[in-house]
């Protein structure tokens, strides 16, 4: 039989909770926030714990509603950054919500605890106040003894790049990506990835033209310029041609070291990539010789 469950006290317990789970993910994940951020994602999650009042939904309901629960508080409580970071940090605060409630079913199970109420995956803690802000403050201090010993993530380092490209010399921050294999199947030769827009201000007025055109229309002639090579791609969205142009310089700096590296065809992209820190990507061939 159900107890009585106090709808103030379900919101303000389930906000201080997710006040601390918010500060669990920032530190599991390596977002960007601040503590007036978290505690606007917090009162948005207390939110959703009024599902506990509702009829028993399906699973699936649950799942779903759990879900967006998760989302909508790390969109509003962690400064976006991109989606991989949004979603490595909704995952995480999703887990610390589930390892949440695996810790009271089993206190229920194994002592039969009094004063918890459990439905639609939502919790109520029939507790003194004192007791449940010292549980959540344990929880966050292992939380952070796991980050002081294991090391808090880094972000990933950059590589700087520095091509001379139809007379011109740009300058970019490149991601390394492990997966990234852009190969120019005429001479075999690795590829770097722009993004267009990124690096557009840098190129030749000529090349600006030809690649407007061919974004544009799919003309990708240069008169009097470098020769144009399309580049078969596959990524999750499908296949597509990318255009690229034979770089007459390209170095590579990566911790500290240096690479030159001749002929190496830039392709381009006219959407910006990985999460807009960065203007292009790099595979580890062509780093090889600085990895």
């Amino acid at each position: 039989m159900r107890g009585v469950v106090y709808v103030d006290m379900l919101v303000a317990v389930n906000f201080i909770l997710d006040f601390f789970l918010l500060l669990g993910a920032k530190l599991l994940s390596g977002s960007l926030t601040s503590r007036w951020r978290c505690l606007l994602g917090a009162g948005i999650a207390s939110l959703f714990s009024l599902v506990l009042l509702l009829p028993p939904l399906p699973l699936a309901a649950q799942l779903f509603i759990k879900t967006a629960g998760s989302v909508l508080p790390v969109l509003v409580a962690f400064r976006y950054t991109g989606p991989r970071q949004m979603i490595k940090a909704a995952a995480w605060f999703l887990l610390l919500n589930f390892f949440l409630a695996g810790a009271v079913f089993f206190v229920m199970y194994t002592f039969s605890a009094p004063g918890i109420e459990q439905n639609n995956l939502a919790l109520y803690f029939n507790i003194s106040p004192v007791i449940l802000i010292m549980s959540v403050l344990a929880v966050y201090l292992v939380l952070q003894l796991i980050s002081l010993l294991l090391g808090k993530p880094r972000a990933e380092q950059p590589v700087q790049l520095e091509l001379r490209l139809d007379g011109e010399n740009i300058s970019a921050a490149v991601l390394l990506d492990t997966g990234f294999s852009l190969r120019d199947v005429m001479s075999g030769c690795p590829c770097v990835l722009l993004s267009y827009p990124d690096v557009k201000s840098q190129l030749s007025p000529r090349l600006r033209r030809a690649l407007d055109g061919y974004y544009d229309g799919g003309v990708s002639e240069v008169k009097d310029g470098p020769p144009v090579r399309m580049i078969p791609c596959r990524t999750v969205a499908g296949e597509s041609l990318l255009p690229a142009f034979c770089c007459e310089r390209c170095v590579l700096r990566y911790r500290g070291q240096t690479a030159e590296l001749p002929g190496v065809p830039a392709a381009f992209t006219r959407h910006p990539l990985a999460d807009g820190r960065c203007a292009g990507l790099v595979g580890p061939e062509l780093l090889q010789p600085v990895l």
